[in-house]
């Protein structure tokens, strides 16, 4: 089920529901964040692929970022900071291997490093 969500300018927004997401999506996002060179690049454009990918609609006066990406640009930080915080629960969904939890810490397999150094 969709969410509903209002930012701090006011400006509401309609997120899908994450379990609607597919490998396909993982895809489109992992390959937006393979153009970029830098840790700190790669990890803008990860969160504003899965912004794209997660906004159905929203009140601002501006395209749709699955449509014009570059309309991301134009939020003020306040509502960045809000819809990323709100998109947490797809990047959950879409790479559970990168969740900070005890099991994947555990496993060799996981990027998550579980030393203490």
């Amino acid at each position: 089920m969709a969410n509903k969500i209002t930012l701090p300018s006011g400006a509401t927004v309609t997120l899908k529901d994450p379990s609607t997401l597919k490998i396909r999506d993982r895809k489109k996002i992992i390959k937006a964040s393979e153009s970029e060179a830098g840790e700190m690049s790669k990890a803008v454009a990860l969160g504003d692929a899965i912004l794209a990918m997660m906004i159905e609609d929203w009140s601002f006066d501006l395209i749709i970022p699955s449509v014009k990406i570059e309309s991301i640009d134009e939020l003020a930080p306040a509502d960045y900071d809000a819809l990323v915080k709100a998109t947490e629960d797809a990047s959950t969904y879409l790479f559970p291997k990168l969740q900070d939890n005890d099991e994947n810490k555990a496993d060799p397999e996981s990027p998550l490093d579980d030393s203490k150094d």
